[in-house]
């Protein structure tokens, strides 16, 4: 991967733009390419175009992420590039790898299923080129049933949960897992802000 930036006066928008391919280095056609802010509570997407090429406007912010997403779920992983200068222009070039369909829920203390909760997941293996800052990860938005699914590569993962719907919710939960295979992880469960203590 190689990153471009240059620093903007601070009205201007700003662009993130790139190309994104597979690992013969094709490019990869109709990935959906999506800018958030860090604590998710705005995005702006784009389409990789024939060439796999991207460009997506934005305006300038403290901190954002970026997430490809194949169109082909199940064969190429999902990717995250971290804690980008959204002050910047940046130019990517994201090579996306091979990676395992997984699935969970995001429920209340009492069952009760969460919708609209974003779940961010990124690499937490510490042999992984931390300077890269990109890894099989991504985000999702949970559905009516607190349901959601990525595609990620191998390995350890950090999963964030980025609560802003619910108030009586705490607002962050992380936590861990590994990454093997296909499958389903356990209900991620939602605790009431009071029961956490400081």
């Amino acid at each position: 991967m190689c990153i471009a930036a240059s620093a903007l006066p601070a009205w201007a928008d700003v662009i993130i733009s790139g190309r994104i391919t597979d690992p013969s280095k094709s490019p990869v056609v109709g990935a959906k390419v999506v800018v958030f802010d860090d604590e998710a509570t705005w995005s702006v997407s784009d389409f990789t175009d024939k060439n796999g090429k991207f460009s997506i406007t934005h305006e300038p912010c403290t901190s954002c992420f970026v997430e490809i997403t194949p169109r082909k779920r199940g064969e190429l992983a999902a990717a995250l590039i971290e804690e980008i200068n959204g002050k910047a222009n940046h130019r990517f070039l994201v090579q996306l790898h091979h990676g395992f369909s997984v699935r969970g829920s995001v429920v209340a203390a009492d069952g009760k299923p969460l919708k609209d909760i974003v779940v961010k997941i990124s690499s937490a293996d510490p042999s992984d080129d931390s300077s890269a800052k990109i890894h099989g990860g991504g985000a999702a938005v949970t559905a009516k049933d607190g349901n959601y699914r990525l595609c990620l590569t191998p390995g350890q993962k950090k999963l964030t949960i980025i609560n802003e719907k619910y108030p009586a919710l705490v607002k962050h939960l992380v936590q861990k897992f590994q990454v093997t295979s296909d499958g389903a992880l356990e209900n991620i469960v939602l605790p009431w802000k009071h029961s956490v203590r400081n």
